[in-house]
């Protein structure tokens, strides 16, 4: 633990020192490293693994959540506060008995934390967003411009029910959550894990957007979700690891297997994306993701005949998304400054289990978007090909009606839910 803070002391310096300016050293002449000296690096020291981070640049601060905690962190690593979300019927939890929510005797008592954001508006809403596992996934805010802050319930009994809960949010099984200010609204884009479990007793959905109440205690459900259907939520399971925003997307990343039918079907990586101006869901649109490895041909065959193989690296394990530089612009032939998300892939066997190989691989964001508008136009456009619409999880199995071309079904099939089988090209 003490290395991966200590790393993290180093990562939020270098992120703190190029915001104010003060990234660019002067030159010294350049002089032989000594490699026996040893370096003592500030650093904060949890109890239990930390789950989610999430820095304040403006202020100096950095925030991280654990199990049972969230914590607010100086500069210097020193804990400035601490707000405690378990475990559940401890007399130390700050959360437990806030929002007045019966507790699932089912449930484990350990809080795991599994949403922790910064509001976009922070000049306006200086708020830190939090969601456990237990309670439902039921959220809070914390008013970050207090010394002493407490946490605020954004729940109410009355607009919620085991059959109805719009403010049950995060799913113990894994959650992911974009906030994107929006005409000065909040809106919460939400991807989470779900099972028969997780959507029977105060249901969480698979893919929604939210957005908080003026009355700050609670949420409205903006659009209609998507949620795995009835019949697979036990043996389809989504694993979403990444979510980011551009200026008119939310995307989604997840690994899931290909055929949702069969239990043994390879796994796969799938980018999915929302616009922000229009957040109905039946503008999802849902691209496969691959990052091959195709080595060079030797001048020379090897002794034993065999060639070497492509090797697809079908299993994302983590992400990233930013601007690209100018050298590696260059490499991708795109534009500096373009969207590029980054992804390590690894091969991952027939069980989800990921393999001692793995890879990096770039996806400029322009190829991405061009290679779904063209397949909602090969789904829509005239032709004889049989295509499907894909995404047999969330709605029924259907083709698409490209074999007419009169002006309505084009209209419907672009207002439809889709899954694109186009593969961007590989860097």
């Amino acid at each position: 633990m003490v290395t991966l803070t200590a790393l993290l002391t180093v990562w939020i310096w270098m992120q703190l020192q190029t915001a104010t300016g003060q990234g660019t050293c002067p030159s010294t002449p350049r002089m032989q490293g000594d490699f026996t000296v040893e370096y003592s690096f500030p650093y904060f020291q949890t109890h239990k693994p930390i789950q989610n981070i999430a820095v304040n640049l403006e202020d100096e601060q950095f925030y991280i959540g654990c199990q049972n905690a969230v914590v607010g962190i100086s500069i210097y690593m020193n804990k400035t506060w601490e707000v405690k979300t378990g475990p559940i019927g401890s007399p130390d939890c700050d959360t437990c008995e806030l929002c007045n929510i019966e507790a699932d005797p089912e449930d484990p008592v350990d809080t795991d934390n599994k949403v922790l954001l910064l509001d976009p508006a922070g000049n306006f809403l200086p708020y830190l967003y939090i969601c456990g596992s237990t309670q439902y996934g039921i959220c809070y805010f914390i008013d970050i411009s207090s010394e002493m802050p407490k946490p605020n319930c954004l729940y109410r009994n009355k607009r919620n029910s085991p059959t109805y809960c719009p403010d049950c949010l995060a799913s113990p099984l894994g959650t992911q959550v974009t906030i994107v200010e929006h005409a000065r609204t909040s809106l919460f884009f939400v991807a989470a894990s779900v099972s028969d479990t997780v959507t029977q007793r105060y249901p969480r959905r698979s893919l929604s957007v939210l957005r908080p109440l003026s009355t700050e205690d609670g949420f409205h459900i903006v659009t209609n979700n998507l949620t795995v259907l009835p019949g697979l939520r036990d043996s389809y399971s989504i694993d979403y690891i990444y979510s980011f925003s551009t200026k008119d997307f939310v995307y989604f990343i997840s690994l899931q297997r290909e055929n949702p039918f069969k239990n043994n079907s390879a796994f796969q990586t799938r980018l999915g994306r929302l616009p922000i101006l229009i957040t109905e869901m039946w503008m999802y649109r849902e691209i496969i993701l691959e990052c091959r490895y195709n080595p060079k041909r030797r001048r020379r065959r090897r002794e034993d005949g065999e060639k070497k193989r492509e090797t697809v690296y079908n299993g994302l394990q983590a992400a990233h998304f930013g601007q690209v530089g100018k050298d590696l612009a260059n490499g991708l032939s795109v534009t500096k400054g373009e969207d590029i998300l980054y992804g390590v892939f690894a091969v991952v066997n027939a069980q989800g289990q990921p393999q001692k190989n793995s890879a990096l691989c770039a996806f400029p964001l322009s190829k991405v978007n061009n290679a779904i508008d063209d397949g909602v136009e090969a789904c829509c456009k005239s032709g004889t090909e049989q295509l499907s619409r894909g995404l047999c999880h969330f709605q029924s199995c259907e083709n698409c009606p490209h074999e007419v071309s009169n002006f309505f079904f084009m209209l419907e099939c672009r207002q439809s839910n889709m899954n694109v089988t186009i593969r961007p090209d590989r860097k």
